[in-house]
């Protein structure tokens, strides 16, 4: 079976939600989830549905027939105006009938009077073909004087009788999204809401930190891409350049005779960003050998993984099986939390996420129990003068986390197990925290997170040399040796 959410405008009368829910019911679809809140949008309902794909197919076409579908946003407008009428009964009545010959819906009214001569009527009306907007004020200012008022400075409880309309717009415009997509946005945004607000938290901070969200992500495209580029050389033959960019993991880059061998590749947004800046280090990138490793399959660390085409993708089998969910189309291990899955979502939509080709896989690590407590060593891999162990984490901040570590010289990849909170500049600290918020936490299984951070310590103990921590995020680190905590 599979699940399917509708995203329905609802009239605002009695009834309204008893004939979608017995639409449904009439084909045996299973309602798993609904969201409604008139705070938010007088119309928009949610209704989540698990069915097979027939049945999902007749529900459709079920609410399609009532009306109640909402399959693509709509160009509506909210016009607010201030019409000076007579202060005489019946002044109002020719004002509704122009509005009803137009259906066009008030979304919001108020009037005062003014010394018994005339009264101040102000209104939205809610304005869904734009073509219509002129001939609607003419026909008014026939009858009486009117103004337009900007409703945006003025009159923000207006918002929440378009509220969706209005976020969906503006993320479609911001990503240039299809109708599609931009739905799936407000499906998404509306399922962190829901998450979110059974904890307590207030919708518009919600929805403050999702366009917070977007709108980091989208200003820090083209000319705004302002990565930290830097070099290390790690032996006589092997250098490291190291990229942290606004948003999105690092990405570490070993250079040799071997070719390039990439840890981890930040946000697909960037992808055009991030290839300008590979071409100006590597000029002849097209020709060398590419490996790539993932410390874990989330979206912020994959981006490259399908822009990068004609390299070979090294992981451990539970993050192929991660990247092959995403590649079906199917719940990935950090959606399986339904308090990921949402901001998840939202993550894939904003960076124009494509997972990989499974085919490009190879997997590595044999007879790792499913199930561990551990940081497992599960093999090696060798690159030039370079030999990385390889770690499999109990899953703490994700299922299939891994972390790389070098002896000789001594350095460590971390992924998010470990993460340089310390070396985050203001806008990436200012970035890397909606996440948190958005999720209630960045990882599956807290206990497990923390003992996978004593793990990383546990391995720096091994020897009394210094390393350099490679986190997901954040600045590398020189770490000397100390006492597990």
């Amino acid at each position: 079976m599979n699940t399917q959410t509708f995203v329905t405008h609802m009239p605002d009368k009695p009834g309204a939600f008893m004939l979608a829910v017995k639409a449904i019911s009439k084909h045996n679809g299973n309602i798993v989830r609904v969201s409604f809140n008139k705070a938010v949008d007088f119309h928009t309902l949610f209704v989540e549905v698990r069915a097979e794909d027939d049945v999902l197919e007749k529900i459709s076409k079920e609410l399609l027939g009532l009306g109640y579908l909402k399959n693509e946003l709509t160009e509506s407008k909210v016009i607010v105006v201030n019409i000076k009428m007579d202060d005489r009964p019946g002044s109002l009545y020719p004002v509704l009938k122009i509005l009803d010959r137009y259906d066009i819906n008030i979304s919001y009214i108020n009037s005062n009077e003014h010394d018994g001569v005339y009264q101040n009527f102000k209104m939205g009306l809610l304005i869904e073909d734009p073509q219509i907007i002129k001939n609607v004020l003419d026909d008014i200012s026939e009858l009486f004087p009117i103004d337009i008022i900007d409703y945006e400075k003025e009159e923000p409880n207006l918002d929440n009788t378009i509220f969706y309309i209005r976020i969906g717009n503006e993320i479609q415009k911001m990503f240039d999204l299809s109708p599609e997509r931009t739905m799936e946005f407000i499906r998404e945004s509306n399922r962190v809401l829901q998450m979110l607000q059974d904890r307590g938290e207030d919708p518009d901070k919600v929805f403050e930190h999702v366009l917070h969200l977007a709108r980091f992500m989208a200003e820090h495209r083209g000319d705004r891409f302002d990565p930290d580029i830097s070099m290390i050389q790690l032996t006589e033959r092997t250098k490291m350049h190291v990229i942290e960019p606004p948003c999105g993991s690092n990405t570490y880059i070993l250079e040799n005779e071997d070719g390039l061998m990439f840890i981890d590749t930040g946000f697909a947004i960037y992808a055009d960003e991030m290839m300008r800046i590979l071409r100006s280090l590597f000029p002849d990138i097209d020709e060398r050998r590419k490996m790539i490793l993932i410390t874990h399959a989330d979206v912020d660390h994959c981006g490259l993984l399908s822009v990068l085409g004609d390299s070979e993708i090294v992981m451990n089998g539970k993050s192929a099986e991660g990247l092959m969910r995403q590649y079906n189309h199917t719940m990935d291990h950090r959606e399986e939390n339904g308090f990921h899955l949402g901001y998840s979502r939202l993550s894939m939509i904003f960076s124009n996420y494509v997972p990989p080709d499974p085919s490009r896989f190879r997997i590595i690590g044999k007879d790792v129990p499913d199930d561990h407590e551990d940081m497992m060593k599960i093999d090696t891999i060798k690159f030039g003068d370079i030999t990385l162990d390889v770690y499999e984490g109990s899953g703490g901040h994700l299922h299939g986390e891994m972390v790389f570590m070098s002896e000789e010289p001594r350095i460590m990849f971390t992924g998010d197990v470990y993460i340089n909170t310390k070396g985050l500049t203001k806008g990436r600290d200012e970035f890397h925290s909606l996440a948190p918020y958005l999720m209630t936490s960045v990882n599956v299984n807290s206990e497990r997170a923390k003992d996978m951070r004593r793990a990383v310590t546990e391995l720096l103990n091994r020897s009394d040399k210094e390393c350099m921590v490679c986190g997901g995020h954040g600045s590398v680190e020189i770490i000397a040796p100390k006492k597990s905590v």
